[in-house]
């Protein structure tokens, strides 16, 4: 007996670079945390804040020097051989959903190359035809009128690429189990496919075409949506059926001008991010554009038995990222300099309508410091920024 305690008081003995070793392989903040507190000897000998344990990249899908970005960060990840061929309008796990010029929708992971195909643009419920030798008019789409008739219209493949497909929702990685969420068209409707799938399968709801969709999350095994006016929706996926769940709306004048996202926090809590905006003109082709910078956010938690959001002031010790990615709570991580970044919103530019003009847009990047109120952006002295950057994360996601 008096060996085996000898035998375990030598663990604190350990080498500095050995403990440095292990820490490099625990991938978790709480984990870590744990681990340096085991003992004296080995909380003084590792760091704080371990620099492996890092947080989102932002994805550049351009050559930097077109918009003369010239200062480099560590979490920017650069695929400028992909510039204006392909545009992303999804991220989630460590893959990238791409959409080309041609319609093909994949998921692509810029750390393997591996890629899966979802269903083409050509199999959104509201495309009625694709005819590629149609040079401009490719796409024929079928549009609802406000008295709920339908007429059809001609759109080029560049538009459709651009608009049509405003953001998709993975539920996991590649698997047999993976479903995807698309929010589409004019209207921001939902589809839906599960890998493999060849074609979308739309959701009826009883609004029919007018749900205008802001975000979609999969939560405790249902579909849930969000739309403009922050009336919460509830999905069903056996039964292609959404339906508007007896939430009402905070109690904020501005909510339904707002950009709302729907995130699942580290105790199972879905919460409603607003993201607040400014606006000013810029000379366009024919008309003004105008050009959106976000200005802070506030973040409501849903209170089930009460059904009610309320509005909550921290985060705690995690991270949303919002966005063009799946909307997600992430784990506190280093900033590279020996801190914890917590209590925070990363966000990127989803205005997908704006940026299609390619005048503005994309540009609308940064993170909202909730402690403080400060938003740090990241291209303060740009107004374009096409192909619009991205998020992407794998680790320290809570599902």
């Amino acid at each position: 007996m008096c060996q085996e305690i000898v035998q375990f008081d030598q663990w604190i003995w350990l080498p500095s670079d050995l403990l440095n070793e292990i820490g490099k392989h625990l991938q978790s903040p709480k984990d870590y945390v744990r681990f340096s507190a085991t003992c004296k000897s080995w909380n003084m000998s590792l760091p704080k804040t371990p620099n492996h344990i890092r947080g989102p990249l932002l994805v550049l899908p351009f050559n930097h020097e077109t918009y003369d970005i010239k200062e480099e960060k560590d979490f920017y990840l650069r695929l400028p051989k992909m510039q204006n061929n392909i545009l992303f309008h999804g991220s989630c796990f460590g893959w990238l959903i791409s959409i080309s010029i041609d319609g093909v929708v994949q998921m692509f992971n810029p750390f393997t190359n591996i890629s899966y195909d979802l269903p083409p643009l050509s199999t959104i419920p509201t495309i009625v035809d694709y005819h590629p030798e149609l040079t401009d008019e490719e796409y024929t789409i079928m549009r609802f009128a406000f008295d709920g008739s339908t007429y059809t219209t001609l759109e080029s493949k560049s538009s459709i690429q651009k608009t049509w497909l405003v953001k998709i929702v993975i539920s996991s990685s590649p698997s047999e189990d993976m479903m995807a969420l698309a929010i589409y068209g004019e209207y921001n409707r939902l589809a839906w496919c599960k890998f493999g799938d060849t074609k979308w399968t739309d959701f009826f709801t009883p609004e029919m075409f007018k749900i205008v969709l802001e975000d979609a999350i999969f939560y405790e095994g249902k579909v849930y949506g969000l739309n403009c006016n922050a009336k919460l929706y509830e999905f069903d996926v056996t039964t292609s059926i959404g339906c508007i769940t007896q939430v009402p709306m905070p109690d904020d004048p501005y909510i339904d001008v707002n950009i709302k996202y729907l995130v699942r926090n580290v105790e199972g809590d879905l919460l409603m991010v607003s993201r607040f905006l400014n606006h000013h003109e810029v000379p366009g082709i024919d008309h003004p554009e105008v050009c959106n910078n976000t200005v802070k956010f506030e973040v409501y938690k849903l209170h089930k038995i009460a059904k009610k959001w309320r509005r909550i002031f921290s985060l705690g010790d995690y991270v949303l990222v919002v966005g063009l990615n799946s909307s997600i709570c992430m784990m506190p991580f280093s900033d590279g300099k020996g801190n914890w970044v917590r209590n925070c919103i990363y966000f990127s530019d989803d205005d997908v309508s704006s940026q299609s003009t390619e005048i503005v847009g994309g540009h609308d990047v940064g993170i909202f410091n909730l402690e403080n109120g400060e938003v740090h952006k990241l291209f303060p002295n740009l107004e374009l920024l096409y192909p619009p950057p991205i998020w992407l994360f794998s680790q320290n996601i809570i599902s």
